[in-house]
């Protein structure tokens, strides 16, 4: 009806404007027409185009009756028992609000495989839940993006983390959302006090860039009482996990162009910057285990002084007796301009293209990241995405065994870099390859360019095979 009055209005103004132009036809002179810029109808068409955007009415499209039993299917990655009990408080506090939606799980992973069985038996899911990426999802077509359903049921963004945001924006080609996050994956900075304390060392602080931390590593390397310490561990195995590629993050997201699917690895110079980094790094004595048999989780072990790793590993990676001595600082910067931590990662829920109750299961997805629902869950010790500071301020507050005495305000840098654009296709089986080989980098005397032009060769091959099995699977 607004779009139809509007149009009422201009097609009126247009006929006075015409009955008025012949009325001055009369004139001995005639008139030159008048002469618009194109900048000019430019700026006008955007204005059309904003008075549309801004009355059309997409709350009118909501379904707001759920007073008739709705069940949706949720596959999630964790044991069916565990998350509905978890997951429990969302459907209750659907129901109080008089939204008859119940949930039913369903146990599986979101790879192409999994998602082909369960595709193939019949079921379809409604939201599905993955901690891997959206690969298998978009191979298999069962993305629905979801900003309209966010315009239509007032979905409020402002206090996820941005850089969250940014996160499920760049899986799409149009920068859509695809999907809702559910708990952040940050990093850390955790260090052993009684190390610190052994080598007669400070604390290491906030802020501190990666320059400063790997000085703070020489000086806690060494022997001490016939026990050989590391001053750092960058990721919880010998520093050579996904969790190792965390400073490269701060400062690039791409190892394939996502424009073209060209790798990128020796073209980009905060990549080779990366890499004479951890050279210095893995060249300090006695901080990389060149045995593969005494390789492990120092940290965990109660021998290294600093660890680089998630927010929870407190919990399920940190023993009872080296946790007592444990404390973390935020995760440590480049300085200067990059002065961004890496970019917050998120689990997500997706909503299933093939769904056939989208509006009742995007009604659980949003309760997700609701104030109340989150800090429910950050009380148990799952990192929110929100930037509430109430929120972060309960974070693992019904685990004091684990979290107490906790500095757990360097869990949530505010600092977290936000991803321009879209990421490659390609990128986490640029990240793995990448990973793979670090273990090769830090036992050679390779120098970088050789290196990565090694992997990059490599990682070529890779990407023709693996577009060759689509185009066969296609």
């Amino acid at each position: 009806m607004k779009r139809k009055s509007i149009f009422l209005i201009i097609t009126f103004m247009f006929m006075l404007t015409t009955i008025l132009s012949g009325c001055s036809g009369g004139d001995s002179e005639a008139k030159e027409p008048e002469v618009v810029s194109e900048a000019q109808s430019e700026v006008t068409t955007e204005e059309v185009e904003g008075v549309q955007e801004e009355e059309e009415d997409w709350t009118s499209k909501a379904v707001t009756d759920f007073s008739d039993e709705t069940i949706i299917t949720i596959q999630h990655e964790w044991g069916s028992d565990l998350t509905s009990e978890l997951m429990k408080p969302i459907e209750e506090k659907l129901k109080a609000e008089g939204k008859n939606i119940t949930v039913e799980w369903i146990q599986g992973g979101a790879d192409s495989v999994s998602l082909q069985e369960l595709n193939a038996s019949g079921v379809i899911p409604d939201i599905i839940y993955t901690s891997i990426g959206i690969a298998g999802l978009q191979e298999l077509d069962m993305v629905e993006p979801i900003d309209d359903y966010m315009k239509i049921y007032e979905m409020d963004t402002s206090k996820i983390d941005q850089s969250v945001i940014s996160l499920l924006r760049s899986y799409d080609d149009k920068g859509s959302m695809i999907g809702v996050p559910t708990f952040a994956d940050t990093f850390t900075l955790f260090y052993n006090k009684e190390i610190f304390d052994l080598f007669g060392v400070n604390y290491p602080t906030d802020h501190m860039t990666w320059d400063e931390t790997i000085e703070l590593a020489k000086k806690l390397t060494g022997e001490r009482n016939g026990v050989q310490y590391r001053g750092l561990e960058l990721g919880y195995r010998n520093s050579t996990t996904n969790d190792t590629l965390a400073p490269l993050k701060e400062l690039t997201s791409n190892f394939v162009d996502p424009e073209t699917d060209e790798v990128i690895l020796t073209k980009d110079p905060n990549i080779t910057r990366y890499f004479e980094f951890m050279k210095k790094f893995y060249s300090i004595p006695g901080i990389y285990e060149r045995d593969p048999e005494k390789q492990g989780s120092f940290y965990a072990g109660g021998t290294a002084a600093m660890l680089l790793s998630w927010p929870t590993f407190m919990e399920w990676g940190i023993p009872e007796e080296v946790r007592a001595n444990t404390n973390a600082v935020l995760v440590p910067i480049w300085g200067g301009e990059d002065k961004f931590t890496p970019p917050t990662q998120a689990h997500m829920y997706i909503l299933n293209k093939y769904s056939e109750n989208k509006d009742a299961a995007f009604q659980w997805m949003m309760e997700e990241v609701s104030e109340d629902i989150q800090m429910y869950f950050s009380g148990k010790g799952f990192p929110t995405v929100l930037k509430s500071p109430e929120v972060i301020a309960t974070f693992g507050s019904e685990k004091q065994e684990v979290y107490e005495g906790q500095n757990v305000q360097a869990y949530f840098p505010d600092i977290a870099r936000v991803l321009e654009g879209r990421k490659s296709q390609y990128q986490r089986l640029a990240e793995n390859l990448v990973t793979e080989k670090l273990s090769e980098f830090a036992n050679s005397d390779m120098n970088i360019a050789e290196f990565l032009r090694k992997v990059e060769e490599e990682l070529d091959i890779k990407i023709k095979e693996e577009k060759l099995k689509q185009e066969q699977a296609g």
